[in-house]
């Protein structure tokens, strides 16, 4: 007789990986679970990304609890067998302040009085806040409370939450109300199922709600003498390009100004030179988007090797006090809102573009340093992405005039049509400087071409999307542009086949799962690639640069738009290819001159894969209409820059300084 094994079941995974109580709360921590979020939430569970928990009210009944949670997932072999002692243990020996300390709970004087109160959602802070009788502003984040700081504290430690961890500011902020609801950015027309309105919870409880948002008005904007001698000196020591002299000199002349040139340009030179001429022996604070904090760490050790330079996040708040320079993620300044004695000279704001929306987190953070801060620099090549009132926030943060108007103010006067926008180009004249590609001597030319391409597996996934009405717009959209551009991989692939050995292609996706499928596809063609995403971390970014601009093997680079767009150089590529494109034009000239900028030496074409009689036309024409706003302002503001400001030359013989500007 034939020996017939006896079937083994496959292994229960095991889930729960700790828990943790601290009276009230119940935090569970899990291994990735598939659509978690609709077994918990019935369960009054929510996702405390700080401490990367499920947390729940404490429950009183452990042993229901466990059994819930098991029952829901009873389908799927999952391993709940530690649950239960696990959420005993964590019960009966509470850590009081494990979730309460990492709330990041603010609590800002108001100019009409009051106060606001912005914390991370946690159902007990609501609780209090609506106790208080606060009124939330969802553009905010935050609970404007018509009480004094004592009732709030008292309020917050009602709760369970030590005052330590309760940061209370001194300096007031303002609490505006947005002057209409803001407008969509994708007007792209898909036939989809209607949204379903309903009642939010503060609807649902008569919660009073606000379309407020959080902001401040930095000092005014002041001009201050420029040392001509000290600026020739350092032009000469740190070897600047003939442009740049003009752009350190535009930023030492204001206390606070926008340096807008084209990507390619130099701007982090010019403003290392430009925070350290101002700062003299100050230190010095640099806000960047995080995968650019290497960058900065660089070239600021290139300009200036025996600099101390600290990183927020990494290095101890002690480390950081003996540091000339600290650099900070966005998402990380609010390490430094809490540090009032951590003194800085100059603060420089990388890709300021990141803070054109008011209700963020790191905007009001910005909004805090830039009161504390005497010398503010921004530096951004797109300015405005969609609308005029984006530089509304970097006016203010500058303290120009135009940021003191109300955002509602600001847009009927300088939002809306060609007129407005001129105005609006001509009253930031000053305070902008921007310069295009033309500057720089030997660079190449840039052309674009728009290849139309029909998958060869066809479009049915694509139609059958557009098909299904049960899906809303946005999710309708970004399953199409997902479709699409997967469709399309093997076109991209074609592309590359088709170049001559010596040249380089970046290939620029908007999803994670194309970047995936064209690296294998490019390995198993025996063509070197490294790529880029989100989710890379700072030193295997640098790798991937590092190869494709050295090894002549390395003839790939594949990327996000959102990783890979910013900051970063890659001049050894002579092809830049866009599988889909961004939302902005700005955006997409940003990420192609990643290529096209100083040091290429050969020219540039930027190849766009569109299929017809696809949505991706529709946004070609969203682009279009974008660009116009961009440059009816941008390009307007250069014109009147230029008539109003004409740089003065640098002397020949730059006399020796005897102090610092301050």
């Amino acid at each position: 007789m034939a020996y017939v094994p006896t079937p083994v079941a496959p292994a229960r995974r095991k889930v729960v990986l700790r828990a943790v109580s601290d009276g009230r709360r119940l935090g569970m921590a899990t291994a990735p679970i598939d659509n978690a979020a609709q077994v918990f939430k019935p369960l009054a569970g929510y996702w405390f990304a700080p401490r990367r928990m499920w947390v729940f009210p404490q429950p009183r009944d452990t042993e229901q609890f466990c059994a819930s949670i098991a029952q829901a997932w009873q389908h799927l072999r999952l391993d709940w067998d530690d649950l239960p002692a696990m959420v005993s243990a964590a019960v009966a020996s509470p850590q009081a302040d494990y979730f309460a300390e990492l709330l990041d709970l603010q609590v800002f004087p108001l100019e009409q009085g009051g106060f606001a109160v912005s914390g991370l959602y946690d159902p007990w802070f609501v609780g209090a806040m609506r106790e208080c009788g606060g009124r939330f502003h969802r553009f905010a984040s935050a609970w404007e409370v018509k009480r004094n700081a004592t009732d709030v504290l008292d309020a917050l430690q009602g709760i369970g939450i030590n005052p330590v961890f309760v940061f209370v500011h001194e300096q007031t902020m303002q609490l505006e109300e947005l002057g209409s609801k803001p407008k969509s950015e994708v007007p792209i027309n898909v036939p989809a199922a209607a949204p379903e309105w309903g009642a939010g919870a503060s609807d649902a409880d008569d919660t009073p709600t606000g379309s407020g948002f959080l902001s401040s008005c930095a000092q005014p904007l002041q001009h201050i003498a420029v040392d001509e001698g000290l600026l020739a000196q350092a032009a000469i020591a740190h070897g600047l390009m003939d442009h740049q002299p003009a752009g350190v000199r535009h930023l030492l002349a204001r206390s606070s100004a926008l340096l807008a040139d084209d990507m390619g340009l130099g701007k982090t030179r010019q403003a290392v030179v430009a925070s350290r001429l101002a700062a003299g022996e100050g230190r010095i604070l640099i806000v960047c988007p995080a995968s650019l904090r290497i960058n900065w760490e660089r070239e600021i050790h290139t300009v200036y090797p025996d600099d101390i330079v600290g990183m927020l996040g990494e290095d101890r708040m002690a480390t950081l006090r003996g540091c000339r320079w600290v650099i900070s993620g966005y998402e990380r300044l609010c390490g430094l809102v809490r540090e009032v004695d951590l003194q800085f000279a100059v603060m420089t704001i990388d890709e300021a573009h990141y803070l054109k929306e008011h209700q963020t987190g790191r905007t009001r953070n910005a909004f805090v340093m830039a009161e504390r801060i005497p010398r503010r620099f921004l530096l951004t090549g797109t300015p405005i992405l969609s609308r005029e009132i984006e530089m509304h926030t970097l006016l203010r943060l500058s303290g120009h005039p135009l940021g003191l108007m109300p955002l509602a103010d600001f847009r009927k006067r300088y939002a809306g049509g060609e007129a407005q926008r001129v105005a609006l180009a001509e009253a930031v004249s000053d305070w902008m400087l921007r310069r295009s590609k033309k500057v720089l001597k030997g660079l190449g030319s840039k052309t674009h071409q728009v290849r139309y391409i029909s998958p060869r597996e066809g479009l049915e996934p694509y139609h059958a999307i557009m098909r299904d009405m049960h899906l809303t717009v946005m999710p309708k959209i970004t399953k199409l542009r997902q479709t699409l551009e997967a469709l399309k991989c093997e076109a991209v692939v074609d592309t590359v086949l088709g170049l001559q050995p010596e040249d380089k292609m970046i290939v620029f996706c908007e999803y994670m799962a194309s970047v995936d499928f064209l690296r294998e596809a490019f390995q198993n063609a025996g063509i070197g690639c490294v790529s880029l995403v989100g989710s890379d971390n700072g030193s295997s970014r640098q790798r991937a640069v590092d190869a494709f601009q050295t090894d002549p093997a390395v003839r790939v680079f594949i990327g996000t738009t959102s990783a890979a767009g910013v900051g970063i150089t890659l001049t050894a590529a002579n092809y830049v290819l866009f599988a889909s494109l961004p939302w902005t034009n700005a955006l997409k000239r940003q990420a192609e001159d990643r290529a096209y900028r100083n040091g290429q030496k050969r020219d540039v074409f930027v190849i766009l894969l569109i299929v017809p009689g696809t949505i991706d036309e529709q946004i070609i024409a969203l682009l279009d209409s974008k660009e116009e706003i961009e440059s009816d302002v941008v390009d307007n503001a250069v014109r009147a820059h230029l008539a109003r400001c004409p740089a003065p030359a640098l002397p020949s013989h730059p006399s020796t300084p005897s102090a610092h500007l301050h």
